[in-house]
């Protein structure tokens, strides 16, 4: 079980899986990368190696502005991609050779398609997200760590003039994923984490509000 840096969360037994694809579904980019940012802090202080490929930027500007607490630290690589740069980073994080674990995190999804999606089509994504996970999947299985996956919510266009919620890339990424949390940002002090899939049986269905604290 991997530590996410909020005590409710964690004395519950309900983190993330080692060894496993988690997945975070959310409703706004800030919860979002917040919630991240404390699971960082909390690997990092147990001697983890964090990979945070980072498609949307959001954790990387919050840091550089101090609105997120994360450290520097010699054990977190923060990857900025490019539409040519996807194959570079993925091949450097699989060729990391180390003894302490390593946490990777994909953020997020609905950035994958838009970066993607000018010299790429939809199936063609998709093949692309699914093979990248394969690849962090079998790294991490063989040299001990796990994957936070990301997705943020969207609207989808079912018919004309109609539009539903939905998560972009969703269906492929809740097949493979262990764990599937929801996260949603119930006011500018506090977010709400629901357990949707979960190995331990007993902690689904459960939800915690979180303070979002600066």
């Amino acid at each position: 079980m991997i530590r996410t840096g909020f005590d409710v969360v964690d004395s519950s037994f309900a983190g993330p899986l080692e060894g496993r694809l988690n997945l975070l579904l959310s409703d706004k980019p800030f919860s979002k990368t917040y919630f991240i940012s404390r699971m960082v802090r909390a690997t990092l202080r147990e001697g983890w190696v964090v990979h945070y490929i980072d498609l949307d930027t959001f954790f990387t500007v919050y840091r550089r502005l101090n609105i997120l607490n994360v450290p520097y630290s010699e054990n977190l690589h923060i990857y900025t991609v490019e539409k040519d740069t996807f194959n570079q980073h993925i091949s450097t994080i699989c060729s990391t050779l180390t003894k302490k674990p390593q946490l990777i995190i994909l953020d997020s999804i609905p950035a994958f398609y838009h970066i993607l999606a000018t010299s790429s089509r939809p199936s063609e994504v998709n093949w692309r997200i699914g093979l990248y996970l394969a690849l962090l999947t079998r790294h991490i299985r063989t040299n001990r760590g796990a994957i936070l996956v990301a997705s943020l919510l969207s609207a989808k266009k079912i018919k004309e003039d109609l539009w539903v919620p939905s998560y972009p890339g969703g269906m492929l990424t809740k097949i493979r994923s262990s764990t599937i949390y929801e996260l949603k940002e119930k006011d500018d002090y506090t977010m709400e984490l629901k357990v949707i899939k979960h190995e331990r049986k007993e902690v689904e269905g459960k939800s915690w509000f979180l303070p979002l604290l600066f």
